[in-house]
């Protein structure tokens, strides 16, 4: 992908405000800069629900950066220099009144070196004070080999670290604003202005412009549009070991979205909880993911329901002429749930809450991400092939409706209390 960080006359994709704030460490805005062009191009559109009932259209620029950095974290074992949101917990700065390094919340892994537990992919962490949680867009760390991403010198376990923090980046893409609790929380996560950068993001060649346009049209490129577009929108994954041909980036939302009515109520009938693939785009995405889906998640292309074998200790899909297409046993649900715990950090809670979710990009080393939205954020999560697919059932089993979501947390050993 071509770089625009020269101007274009007067136009310049990144901006730094430099007089308010500190330049970007050497090589950082080449790096953050193509992630950005991808969100320009490709934005997540989803339909979010107001409190009042109304709905309006998102376009989240930033869950596209945060899809791909989480990639190259996940690719490099944590071991990155790049963190994208981080969850960091303010309750002993903002109520106890301490004058103390706001903390990142860390996952559950227990590695025995110093900064060896990278930080929570859990949006909601466990243990974290409703009104004192903030995730900055990026976190830039001193020293990849120490996955600790604070400057503080002790983790909410009381484990010792070494400051880490080298700089807070936040993105600002056009229409966004920082406001003032914003700016306040990040200077006490940062420490200073001197280790916080913001960036201000332009649309030097409309490509969001585009994106909108086509999106509230309903329109879709046109095949030799389409096959040009993928040979320069492969995702810019980074990692220690060069990928020779890194990643799809999949333009999903449009049609996942312009039928988030009929996704909802298929949800209610039980059908797949993830996406609608019949007749809604399906043959704009690449042939790596439509191979992938068939070959992971075939399921989804039919109407069907996920049902419980209670004699043979299976859950099953049945389409709708009642041939089985996929199944699951106990045993394998449970397995398979406890390992995107220890992955994503994902409780009970919020696997309960996803409302739907679609796919973001797909790797040629067996991962992928999901985009799902939670309690109205949007949250990349990373996995393993074969682990998409059990999340994919989970989230289509519990929308099934509160017998089966009941059901499953008895086969996941989910405690009662929990459970409820």
């Amino acid at each position: 992908m071509g770089s625009s960080l020269k101007p274009a006359g007067e136009c310049e994709t990144i901006k730094e405000r430099t007089d308010q704030y500190a330049y970007l460490p050497p090589r950082a805005k080449g790096y953050l800069e193509e992630k950005v062009r991808i969100a320009l191009m490709l934005p997540t559109i989803v339909r979010v629900q107001r409190n009042d009932g109304t709905s309006i259209d998102a376009y989240l620029k930033q869950t596209v950066v945060t899809e791909v950095i989480r990639v190259e974290e996940r690719v490099a074992e944590f071991w990155w220099r790049y963190k994208a949101e981080v969850s960091f917990d303010l309750s002993e700065v903002r109520i106890m009144g301490l004058k103390t390094a706001p903390i990142p919340f860390l996952s559950d892994e227990k590695l025995p070196q110093p900064g060896g537990r990278r930080h929570s992919m859990n949006p909601f962490p466990k243990g974290y004070t409703k009104g004192a949680l903030r995730r900055p867009d990026v976190i830039i760390v001193h020293r990849p080999e120490d996955r600790w991403p604070g400057r503080g010198e002790r983790d909410r376990e009381g484990g010792g670290h070494m400051d880490n923090l080298l700089r807070l980046v936040e993105i600002k893409f056009p229409g966004d604003v920082l406001n003032e609790g914003q700016e306040r929380d990040y200077l006490l996560i940062a420490g200073s202005k001197d280790r916080m950068s913001v960036l201000d993001v332009s649309d030097c060649d409309d490509d969001l412009e585009h994106a909108r346009a086509l999106y509230e049209k309903g329109a879709y490129p046109n095949l030799a549009e389409l096959r040009e577009m993928r040979l320069r929108m492969r995702a810019p994954v980074r990692t220690v070991e060069a990928i020779p041909q890194s990643a799809w980036y999949e333009d999903w939302s449009a049609w996942l979205v312009r039928g988030a009515g009929q996704a909802r109520q298929t949800v209610a009938n039980a059908v797949s909880a993830v996406w609608n693939a019949t007749g809604h785009g399906y043959a704009y995405v690449s042939d790596e993911t439509q191979q992938f889906l068939h070959a992971h998640v075939k399921w989804v292309f039919s109407a069907g329901r996920w049902v419980a074998d209670e004699t043979h200790a299976t859950w099953k899909w049945v389409d709708d002429k009642g041939s089985v297409l996929c199944s699951y046993t106990a045993a394998e649900l449970k397995a398979g749930w406890a390992e995107i715990r220890k992955q994503t950090d994902l409780t009970w809670a919020t696997l309960r809450n996803i409302d739907w979710g679609h796919v973001g990009v797909t790797i040629v080393k067996g991962l992928v991400t999901l985009v799902v939205i939670i309690a109205a954020v949007a949250v990349a999560v990373v996995l393993t092939e074969a682990l998409f697919a059990i999340l994919a059932a989970l989230m289509a089993i519990i929308g099934a409706g509160a017998a089966a979501t009941a059901a499953l947390a008895a086969v996941l050993g989910v405690a009662a209390a929990e459970a409820a």
